[in-house]
């Protein structure tokens, strides 16, 4: 047994509610404010006087693509194309002969010089022989240069399945952009990564959540690298006692053939790996334009973004995922890809007890808000987006932007369940950065200045909840997880300082200073 002292432990069970120790045994906590001379054996751990609460969890991220991040040149905090472009002339020199590069990362947005998508001849700049891709921070584009186009003999009519683009210029000629499912036809021009690698990517980005104070996350996979079956073995083999973590798996709709077959079950699995709902992409993304939006685009009002599938395909892998007793998690940005899903979902809804999953929704009226009351959903948000997209969101969705703009409040007022996360590699996977997105509503480019649609912050309370309670009730384990009370899971984060005790200004500085999961010490 161990016994964590010295500190103030947020319970989560209502705000302001705490106590003043904890008794761990085992994985799971067995008591509070207990009196330390009842338990002579117990391990006492003095927290030094920290704060900590249940341990936090991200409930949208990709943990392979993470590792990968953590592990390549990532472009995201540059602030010019240029010196994007120097980084990667530096790390061409490093690769072996025949090695192709593969960059992360990007986000024109940030770029003071030229804010525009890099296109072929920007990347002939890096090399004119060796193949080149960057990723954009969405994950949603790619663009890659001459020699990429060369190597694969990619043409504007090549084909791919799903929605997406192959951008040409006025005259006809590939750019070198690739959009949404069309980033498959270079992608997949490297090879297939090994266990071994998966595995490293695996541990990196974990060991990376625990300094960070995340004890488990909601994680999607199981497609982009060795298949379904490939890719859940390294996480059944990397993930184990000696490294615990709470990983909660997607499944990509593509692979629910295999999921099947497997003889796999919905949140089968054991106390770390499980597998949850069928991830969808029902559109792309504003950043890259291919956001499905109701009112078009401020300099196209009559181009209205992209589906990735047609509505029968859409239908048609729900009505797959309910024979198998599964809820989905669909990936929706605009609000008219946000009607279309609602549309879908209560003609065919989940098994009783279950809940589909909405993810990002950051565009919404309060016409969509009404329709979705009562259903069986939660909303799996990412903070972040707000303080990343915003103002040029605005700028190019234009005046008729959807009013309910990232409107978390108005969404907990309206009795819907809601969870956070990052979707890092998107966003950098700090719950404090998070935090201080709900609560100051301000953006990465003015951190203390300008808020945006300050009607919908959080207090600090409700943005940690959504960190705990939320992501337990996202897990099925509001029971379980999500609090510090008897019987709950051993998972804790603790701080360096009390947020409920500094400005809203100084969340984001908020350090971890260690991490429970399991009842271990992981950080």
């Amino acid at each position: 047994m161990k016994l964590l002292e010295n500190a103030r432990f947020y319970t989560m069970k209502k705000e302001g509610d705490y106590v003043d120790n904890v008794l761990l045994n085992g994985g799971k906590i067995q008591a509070v404010n207990v009196n330390p001379a009842d338990y002579p054996t117990a391990t006492r751990l003095d927290l030094n006087g920290d704060t900590v609460f249940p341990g936090f969890v991200d409930s949208h991220i990709h943990l392979l693509w993470y590792g990968q991040a953590l592990d390549r040149l990532n472009l995201n905090e540059t602030k010019t194309k240029q010196e994007a472009i120097e980084l990667m002339i530096e790390r061409k020199e490093t690769l072996t002969e025949g090695e192709w590069l593969f960059v992360e990362g990007y986000d024109e947005n940030k770029w003071t010089d030229d804010n525009t998508l890099l296109t072929a001849n920007d990347l002939d700049q890096v090399s004119e022989t060796v193949p080149v891709l960057v990723r954009r921070i969405d994950y949603h584009s790619v663009s890659i240069n001459h020699a990429f186009l060369n190597a694969i003999s990619l043409t504007k009519d090549a084909s791919f399945s799903g929605g997406g683009e192959i951008d040409v210029d006025e005259n006809g000629e590939l750019t070198g952009i690739l959009k949404d499912n069309a980033t498959d036809l270079a992608i997949q021009a490297f090879k297939a990564p090994t266990s071994k690698e998966m595995s490293h990517w695996l541990t990196l980005a974990i060991q990376d959540l625990f300094k960070k104070g995340i004890t488990g996350a909601h994680s999607e996979d199981l497609h982009y690298f060795n298949g379904f079956k490939g890719t859940l073995d390294v996480f059944r083999q990397t993930i184990t006692a000696k490294m615990p973590f709470r990983a909660q798996l997607l499944i990509h709709h593509a692979e629910l053939g295999v999921f099947k077959q497997e003889k796999e079950r919905f949140m089968d699995g054991n106390e770390f790996v499980e597998l949850d709902a069928v991830k969808i992409f029902f559109d792309g993304t504003v950043g890259s334009r291919t956001a499905y939006m109701s009112m078009g685009y401020a300099d196209s009002p009559d181009y209205h973004g992209l589906k990735i599938h047609s509505d029968e395909e859409f239908i048609a892998i729900v009505k797959e995922a309910r024979k198998l007793d599964l809820p989905v998690a669909i990936h929706i940005l605009g609000d008219a890809a946000f009607s279309s899903v609602i549309s879908v979902l209560k003609k065919y809804p989940p098994k009783s007890g279950l809940h589909d999953r909405m993810i990002h929704t950051p565009w919404l009226t309060d016409e969509l808000i009404e329709e979705a009351k009562d259903m069986p959903l939660l909303f799996d948000i990412q903070p972040q987006f707000m303080a990343s997209d915003l103002p040029w969101a605005l700028d190019v969705l234009g005046e008729n932007y959807p009013k309910r703009a990232f409107a978390w409040k108005t969404l907990l007022k309206n009795n819907l369940t809601l969870a956070f996360g990052s979707d890092a590699p998107i966003e950098i996977p700090n719950p404090f950065y998070g935090i201080h997105a709900a609560v100051t509503r301000t953006t990465n480019h003015d951190l203390n200045g300008k808020a945006y649609f300050e009607n919908e912050a959080l207090t600090t309370y409700e943005a940690i909840s959504l960190y705990t309670t939320g992501s337990a009730k996202a897990s099925y384990k509001p029971f379980s997880r999500g609090k510090i009370a008897p019987g709950y899971d051993a998972d804790l984060t603790v701080v360096a300082t009390n947020p409920f005790e500094v400005p809203n200004s100084d969340l984001r500085d908020i350090k971890v200073t260690q991490t429970f999961v399991s009842g271990e010490k992981v950080y």
